[in-house]
């Protein structure tokens, strides 16, 4: 018996210090940002993905029922920045308080539909302008004062969310690039969303993309989505390029996750060039240059081509037999990241490919060194060290 009450004594010892031993994962930060628009406190969510370099430029998110959905969206922003469907990108989940008030577009004149009816019923002072203006005026400086971010934005809405992010694409198309509208609530009576989409083809905008979804709900969220859609095809909108799809086993709630990970996919997908095999037998590096400077044109700002997408094209080049355009493509990604060790990595298992032992072994000191001075991880440096050695031995 004593032995038994004294393993339970070392075992409750070791608990304890493994408790103590705990370290809390933290995916992001919170703060107050304080609106003189709406007159009121604002709790704001920030993610950042990891290993970002300082004044390294992000896309940003923005999110509406930031509080509800935050652990959803930065998980699957999080899998798409690491596996390289989507450039690394920030959200910014914005926490509700009034979601009528903030979320519903005013009730101007008589009600035309029955929802409209119980909206002006039960919240009277519905609309949401002063929330868009709090977005733009505020919210948008503070974030691109405190982050190094492109001027190119994300917004995620939800339900009455989405009816939100589909009014700002209608009334203020200087906000965001993009819309991911997910059930939005069928807030607009039939004459109502031909206004709006004929008055979006009239307007002068950046370039946009929308993606718009609905799970099973049916009713107003599937009749008022594929009325919008029919008048879009029928009025073109300029520079707006949109995807729909739904989910009919999906709930209205379970149906967020599927759109946020398929939704971003394809609102990013323009920026995420996909190397073919016949670009891989017959195009040149500077063809994938020539694509993303027509792309920075397309948007207003600079936008750099992957590190990855080079290394990708390189590879499918060696794939095919082509040896030295595969050198050119990695000397291109060096001369664009000359402090990157793994730029120099690359470009040094291509010319061990090239059976350039010499280069391969200059290249690989020189990741080697850069990786010392930049006093990256244990592991790293050990395997440059093991490249370095091989490459020696092959002299």
């Amino acid at each position: 018996m004593r032995l038994f009450f004294t393993l339970l004594i070392l075992l409750a010892f070791n608990l304890s210090i493994i408790a103590s031993a705990a370290t809390p994962i933290n995916i992001g930060e919170t703060l107050i940002i304080h609106s003189k628009i709406i007159g009121e406190d604002r709790p704001i969510w920030i993610y950042v993905p990891e290993n970002i370099k300082k004044d390294e430029r992000l896309y940003v998110i923005y999110l509406l029922d930031g509080s509800d959905h935050f652990h959803t969206v930065t998980g699957i922003v999080k899998s798409l920045v690491d596996n390289e469907q989507i450039p690394k990108t920030m959200v910014v989940g914005i926490e509700t308080t009034n979601r009528p008030r903030d979320f519903l577009p005013a009730i101007n004149g008589t009600p035309k539909t029955e929802f409209q009816q119980f909206i002006l019923s039960k919240f009277p002072k519905s609309g949401q302008e002063n929330f868009l203006k709090f977005i733009d005026k505020e919210l948008i400086p503070f974030i691109y004062k405190k982050y190094p971010t492109y001027p190119h934005r994300t917004l995620i809405g939800h339900s009455n969310g989405g009816t939100l992010a589909l009014s700002a694409m209608f009334n203020k198309p200087q906000m965001f690039n993009n819309y991911l509208a997910i059930s939005p609530n069928g807030w607009w009576s039939h004459d109502q969303t031909i206004a709006n989409v004929q008055s979006l083809a009239s307007k002068t905008r950046p370039q946009a993309k929308l993606f718009i979804s609905i799970a099973g709900e049916g009713g107003r969220f599937y009749s008022g989505a594929l009325d919008l859609l029919a008048n879009m095809e029928e009025n073109k909108p300029a520079n707006l390029q949109w995807q729909f799809k739904q989910y009919p086993k999906r709930t209205h709630m379970s149906g967020i996750l599927p759109a946020v990970s398929d939704g971003l996919e394809y609102l990013f997908s323009e920026l995420h060039f996909k190397i073919t095999s016949e670009f891989a037998k017959y195009a040149k590096v500077s063809a994938l240059k020539n694509y993303y400077t027509e792309l920075s044109d397309k948007y207003g700002f600079v936008i750099p081509v992957p590190i990855d997408i080079y290394v990708e094209l390189a590879e499918q080049q060696q794939k095919y037999n082509r040896i030295d355009e595969s050198l050119i493509t990695l000397a291109q990604l060096v001369a664009e990241h000359k402090k990157t060790p793994y730029a120099h990595m690359r470009l040094a298992q291509g010319y061990m490919a090239a059976k350039n032992i010499k280069k391969a072994y200059l290249s690989f000191q020189q990741a080697l060194d850069l990786a010392r001075q930049q006093k990256r991880e244990f592991y790293i440096i050990d395997a440059l060290q093991d490249m370095v050695n091989n490459a020696k031995a092959k002299m």
